[in-house]
């Protein structure tokens, strides 16, 4: 392992300023997708699959960033409107250098996060009303908390020199965010939209604010106790430079926009789902990093 990062450490120190820092990042934070029945609560665990290339131009520092995370998630509603969304992620990465074929493992508790978010307009309660669209509207906040390992030092010789390539950010960061849902007959769309507002480290350093938004149509087939719901959509996500001592980094941030297919089936108190991802424009890093497909899957019980 040590002489894994020392190989990675002497080829990033001979290269310019800062170009380290062109790593894909799991550290984006939570993503809800097409929650399980609105009405409900769930607890369940979700896997999410996603990779990146970075330093596209390098022969020495050609990498290949993957993140795979088992993330525990939750809701519940402690009063009638207000729900309540618990993410407890738990990270494998690897760093692999193209050049020599090192890898570097790095593996931990994540960042955990927590939202609260209220009901501000459900027809989907009415029971004793027949709409003929159903809408579904919440909005709210949370924090994601310093659980995860940071342990980045540009002058060590010991720790991954990637500010990115970490269990965590180190830092406290606030979110805001909006969850839509319309439905007329067994047709329907979803959209949210997620800001995150970063917090500097201990370290000193922060990264770029984050804005996530997704758009999804769905088509419910099926009974009350077994439906399939295939859906399809946009995803794009939306980060600012990163900032260390001050310092801006313009070589981070960008966006990327995804086709986003997929499928939700419920089994009574089951819900089963799978998500697919694939970019279709992206500029991230001032075109030094490229997004590749994601994956994600859960499995959750409905109570």
């Amino acid at each position: 392992m040590k002489q894994c990062v020392l190989v990675f450490l002497v080829v990033c120190l001979a290269s310019p300023v800062l170009a380290c820092d062109l790593c894909g990042c799991s550290n984006s934070g939570s993503f809800f997708g097409i929650l399980p029945q609105g009405h409900r609560g769930f607890a369940g665990v979700r896997y999410r699959y996603g990779s990146y290339n970075s330093h596209l131009t390098s022969l020495n520092l050609s990498s290949r960033e993957t993140f795979r995370t088992t993330e525990l998630w939750g809701r519940f509603y402690p009063l009638k409107r207000v729900q309540v969304l618990a993410f407890v992620p738990y990270q494998f990465n690897e760093q692999t250098l193209l050049k020599t074929g090192q890898t570097i493992p790095l593996r931990g508790l994540g960042d955990v996060s927590a939202l609260v978010q209220y009901n501000l307009l459900n027809t989907f309660m009415d029971n004793d009303k027949n709409y003929l669209v159903n809408h579904n509207l919440l909005v709210g906040g949370g924090v994601k908390l310093p659980t995860g390992r940071y342990q980045y030092d540009e002058n060590s010789l010991t720790e991954v020199a990637n500010a990115n390539f970490q269990l965590g950010t180190g830092s406290t960061d606030w979110m805001a965010s909006a969850i839509y849902t319309a439905r007329y007959k067994n047709w329907g769309a979803n959209a949210d939209v997620t800001y995150r507002l970063t917090g500097t480290n201990s370290m000193g350093y922060e990264f770029g604010n984050r804005l996530t938004t997704s758009l999804s149509l769905f088509y419910l087939a099926g009974g009350d106790n077994r439906s399939i719901m295939p859906n399809v959509g946009l995803f794009v996500e939306q980060a600012g430079h990163d900032t260390s001592k001050g310092i801006v980094n313009k070589q981070t941030g960008g966006y990327a926009t995804h086709l986003s297919l997929g499928t939700e089936v419920y089994l009574k108190k089951v819900s089963i789902g799978v998500s697919y991802r694939h970019p279709v424009a992206q500029n991230l890093s001032e075109g030094e990093l490229r997004a590749n497909d994601q994956l994600s899957t859960h499995v959750t019980f409905l109570f």
